[in-house]
């Protein structure tokens, strides 16, 4: 009796089990005959970010037609390399299915599935780069609207975007502005080379009050990186970027950053920074950046003043104060130009003042500053990061400190 019970409540159990899996294949819904329309394949981006363009497909029934209804489950591989928006769904009336994929922290090749009952897989492929490797595009007079965030590159102890900048052949005037609507978020912008090295950077448009970002920089055509960052470290959060052109001159007494190469035709004027002496002298702010070992080769010369250069060291650490290195007036006994060369024993930036040797002039000049950084003239062969692909230099980022 024990045994005929027992081999009934087996059979009862196999019947039970026997009817869930029929009601589970009745019960799995519109099927797929086939699919069409398949895209956004074959897409790449950095760690962290969207994809740019949807993943989809569109469903067809049996009858060639497409089919509503149909379950879709998106998946990644490896397991974590991208999440999806929505993850599951069902098709529309036209048979279509889309979800935006983000990628995750893996750096590499990444499969993506989207399984449809009734066909194969659906198989997408996308390439995850290393955020300090990759570069978005940014042209003159764009805005692009950015979040830093924890799978963007970590430079040192800070969160990067970083964004490439082509410019025109020739010499080139151009305002880089970096913003947040977040009012905890301090934005800060750096200027690289194409090679990685350092060119410029800015905090705040009016130091400790304005805190949003503005470089203004006088520069040779070509290509340049813009890191996209903050003032603390470890900040999270949204920003506007946009580079744009402005006038090709010096800014009063807001300093303007220059490149080696550059020749900068303005005058000093009324308007100008003035010191404190009767009468008093004007100028204009070149700022500059330089690293130990190389030379600095500049020269400040016009037909209507008597022109004067003055090079200081900044100390970004100490509210930006300067330290005189070294001034000149005239280049020679014979000659009322002024001229310097200046061997650089300390990684900082540097301000040139462009100025007059008597006080009260104004007038026309023309700043240049020589693209060798030896004394021997001869350039540097090209860095590794140059040979093998951008990145960030190590070493060059700055301490940075508000008054």
């Amino acid at each position: 009796m024990n045994k005929l019970r027992r081999f009934g409540l087996v059979v009862v159990a196999a019947m039970i089990a026997a009817g869930a899996a029929c009601g589970s294949s009745t019960d799995a819904g519109p099927q797929a005959a086939s699919v069409t329309g398949v895209a956004g394949d074959s897409q790449t981006a950095p760690t962290g970010a969207a994809l740019a363009f949807p993943l989809s497909f569109v469903a067809l029934g049996a009858n060639g037609q497409p089919a509503q209804g149909v379950h879709v489950t998106w998946s990644a591989s490896p397991s974590g390399a991208a999440s999806f928006n929505p993850a599951t769904s069902t098709t529309d009336v036209n048979g279509a299915a889309s979800t935006t994929a983000t990628l995750g922290s893996f750096v590499g090749s990444v499969t993506i599935h989207a399984a449809v009952p009734g066909v194969s897989d659906v198989v997408y492929h996308a390439t995850a780069l290393d955020p300090c490797r990759y570069l978005a595009p940014l042209a003159l007079g764009a805005t692009v609207m950015g979040t830093l965030a924890t799978t963007d590159c970590l430079n040192g102890s800070w969160y990067d975007d970083f964004y490439r900048l082509s410019l025109p052949a020739g010499p080139q005037s151009v305002r880089i502005s970096m913003r947040s609507s977040d009012t905890t978020f301090d934005p800060w912008v750096d200027f690289y080379y194409s090679t990685g090295r350092l060119v410029a950077y800015d905090d705040d448009s009016v130091l400790g009050v304005k805190r949003n970002s503005q470089l203004d920089i006088i520069l040779p055509g070509g290509d340049y990186v813009i890191g996209a960052n903050a003032y603390r470290t470890f900040t999270v959060g949204p920003y506007a970027l946009t580079a744009e052109l402005r006038p090709a001159s010096m800014s009063g007494c807001r300093q303007v950053w220059v490149a080696r190469g550059v020749s900068v035709d303005d005058s000093v004027t009324l308007s100008d920074c003035a010191d404190s002496n009767a009468p008093a002298h004007y100028y204009d702010v070149a700022r500059i950046f330089a690293f130990s070992g190389t030379v600095l080769t500049m020269a400040l010369r016009s037909t209507v003043i008597n022109p004067t250069l003055a090079l200081y060291r900044v100390y970004p650490d100490n509210e930006y104060a300067r330290r005189l290195l070294v001034s000149n007036d005239d280049s020679s006994a014979t000659n009322t130009n002024a001229f310097i060369r200046f061997v650089v024993d300390t990684t900082s930036a540097y301000d040139v003042i462009l100025s007059t040797s008597a006080g009260g002039q104004t007038g026309a000049y023309t700043f240049a500053v020589d693209t060798t950084t030896t004394l021997s003239g001869r350039v540097p062969a090209p860095s590794r990061a140059a040979r093998e692909g951008w990145r960030p230099r190590a070493g060059e980022t700055l301490k940075r400190s508000k008054p």
